[in-house]
């Protein structure tokens, strides 16, 4: 009974069994191995089990079983392993082979179970191609970041557009998390984990939100994550697909700039044309009140007069607002230096704003020349600092800057695009509550206020638009919710201001514009121009230097340094430059080698880079070359 059930295991176990004896020869292999290796049990008992090993196994295996038999080393005894079987047509084929031994010492038997892993294998290289081709087809995808990141949100793989997209390379972003393509202000509010989050408990995060290059600079994108769980539903991690919308989000930036410019100058027009017949009405009002006040004795009259008179005139500073918005006010505009303007503010800024809210100044060391209304400048800045106070809530910072602003091509405002072109920025910002999109997008609107009730017009904005407007300038707005709220105010730079004196020290000495970033080299750099009898202009940015070349002075050499921030750097400065005075001699210097920088200009070959730090006798010998004497 017990041998007839031995043997029904054996003929039908679906894994192969067989026994060999101390001396390798076979002496079982049930159907289940003539099934896997091709032969019939009469062709194989009694031979060496070699016979089913390819090589090198097949001249190896008397060797084991010898060493086994001399030393006792289990080298596959009760363990498991995958080997490779060779079938009777000479094919070879995986298998999973678990040995015991059993019988005398002197003389033991061995018994192997062995399971065929064909299919498996066939099914894992079948997985392994399918994946080779995904991977194949995620990699040639450019313009989608696509990569997978683990349960805790760091990253696994980094496909070609993901690279393209943010700049890192895949050793630079696998290993890491997210938190390095977030701005910084999504980092305070720990987005990278919320966004984690909502993915993992409702299976996908989809969002378009600004993200951060490497070198960086910023774009707008459209994320999507989804969960992966594993058949337990446990997480396993995330597939994240990003894509750069940031053209799509300036064109209808562009469409929303474009309607609101239209509404702008639609209720300028009506708002405009309302105040000026009202202004008629007002001015009858007024004159005939002012011939009944002559015609009348008793103080009531009078004072009743006087009252109609103190609101009519309420009632002519609201046209004049009205008048402002609608661009149709009357100026006096007249030449001056914006920095001098601001800086004879400085003392009436601080005393309306109160000595809670501390007011810096960052002016441009150039003088900042532009013609405009004065008074209506000076108005202009004190409405803006007045809602930069109520936006910190009577507690902050108020800084106000100054640059000379060349626009290399058309510009997309607020309300209206200013074309190329030399501005000068005036800047204000605050480090207040900020606005969200909405009031943003409504902030330069007549009559519209986030005030309460009776402590607003909302005409005071409207009122810088206007005069802005007026003035042949354009307004710019930054502004995020708990970010702080930045204004710049765009007036056209004037091209020369002649009139303006020669510095003193100039008289019979040559002048050099010496223009660095970096106020220290700058300083030095005219010291050692001094030194070597030269008058000095200093500039601190390219901006700044074409504001000095404006002025018309007998300038005579440029010193420049390459690097420089501002969007113009030494290079484009010079052709800046040439392109009015082809003659103007040019000297570059540098803290680092700019060959490759100079390489398909017109300056290669034929400009010299002065290396920093710059010895006075290396100054003198470049200057001498190319002034001559």
């Amino acid at each position: 009974m017990r041998d007839d059930l031995l043997q029904a295991v054996v003929n039908t176990a679906i894994d192969g069994l067989i026994v060999i004896e101390a001396d390798g020869r076979i002496a079982l292999f049930n159907p289940a191995c003539e099934k896997l290796f091709g032969y019939a049990a009469a062709e194989v008992l009694g031979r060496n089990i070699a016979l089913l090993m390819p090589e090198p196994d097949h001249s190896a295996h008397d060797g084991y079983i010898r060493r086994y038999r001399e030393t006792g080393e289990k080298r596959i005894i009760g363990i498991g392993r995958e080997v490779l079987g060779r079938r009777k047509d000479g094919t070879v084929f995986p298998f999973e082979l678990a040995v015991g031994a059993f019988g005398a010492p002197d003389a033991p038997m061995f018994v192997g179970v062995i399971h065929d892993l064909s299919k498996y294998r066939r099914s894992e290289e079948r997985r392994q191609e399918s994946e080779a081709r995904i991977r194949l087809l995620v990699d040639s995808i450019t313009d989608y970041a696509i990569f997978m990141m683990d349960a805790e949100g760091k990253v696994l793989t980094w496909n070609a557009g993901a690279q393209n997209l943010t700049g890192f390379t895949p050793e630079e972003a696998i290993g890491h998390t997210r938190d390095r393509f977030y701005i910084d202000s999504e980092l305070n509010i720990d987005s990278p984990s919320q966004a984690l989050s909502i993915a993992a408990q409702k299976g996908r995060y989809v969002n378009e939100e600004w993200r951060q290059r490497k070198d960086g600079s910023r774009f707008w994108a459209s994320v999507v994550i989804t969960a992966l769980y594993d058949s337990a539903g446990d997480l396993t991690g995330f597939v994240n697909i990003t894509r750069d919308m940031t053209e799509r989000r300036q064109a209808e930036d562009l469409r929303d700039q474009l309607r609101q410019a239209q509404k702008m100058e639609a209720l300028g027009q009506l708002t405009g044309g309302i105040a000026h017949d009202f202004n008629n009405l007002l001015a009858v009002i007024v004159g005939n009140l002012e011939l009944l006040g002559d015609r009348v004795d008793d103080d009531e009259s009078r004072r009743l007069i006087e009252q109609a008179l103190r609101n009519a005139s309420r009632g002519a500073d609201l046209t004049r607002r009205l008048l402002a918005f609608g661009r149709r006010q009357q100026l006096k505009p007249s030449r001056m230096d914006v920095n001098e303007q601001i800086m004879g503010m400085l003392d009436m800024l601080r005393r309306t704003l109160g000595g809670s809210v501390a007011v810096e100044m960052n002016l441009s060391p150039a003088p900042q020349i532009v013609e405009a209304d004065a008074s209506e400048l000076e108005n202009a800045i004190l409405n803006i600092a007045l809602n930069a106070r109520d936006a910190m809530r009577g507690s902050g910072r108020l800084t106000i800057a100054t640059s000379a602003v060349y626009l290399k091509e058309p510009r997309v405002m607020p309300t209206r695009t200013a074309p190329a072109g030399d501005y000068v920025a005036i800047a204000l910002r605050d480090t207040g509550i900020g606005m969200s999109p909405e009031i943003l997008g409504r902030v330069f609107e007549p009559f519209f206020t986030t005030k309460e009730f009776g402590k607003g017009t909302g005409l005071g904005l409207s009122m810088v638009y206007g005069f802005i407007a007026q003035s042949g300038g354009y307004v710019e707005v930054d502004s995020m919710p708990g970010q702080g709220t930045e204004f710049r105010l765009f007036l056209p730079a004037l091209e020369s201001d002649a009139a303006r004196q020669v510095p003193q020290d100039h008289a019979g000495r040559r002048l050099v514009l010496c223009v660095d970033d970096n106020a220290d080299v700058r300083a030095t750099m005219s010291a050692l121009l001094g030194s070597l009898g030269f008058a000095v202009l200093p500039a601190a940015t390219a901006a700044d230097a074409l504001a000095e070349m404006r002025r018309g002075l007998p300038i005579d050499l440029v010193l420049t340094d390459i690097h420089m921030p501002g969007g113009m750097d030494g290079v484009a400065l010079a052709d800046r430059i040439l392109a009015k005075k082809p003659d103007m001699p040019i000297l570059f210097m540098s803290g680092s080698s700019e060959e490759d920088r100079l390489r398909h200009t017109r300056y290669f070959g034929a400009s010299q880079i002065l290396a920093k730090p710059v010895r006075k006798a290396e100054l003198a010998a470049a200057i001498k070359l190319l002034l001559g004497g």
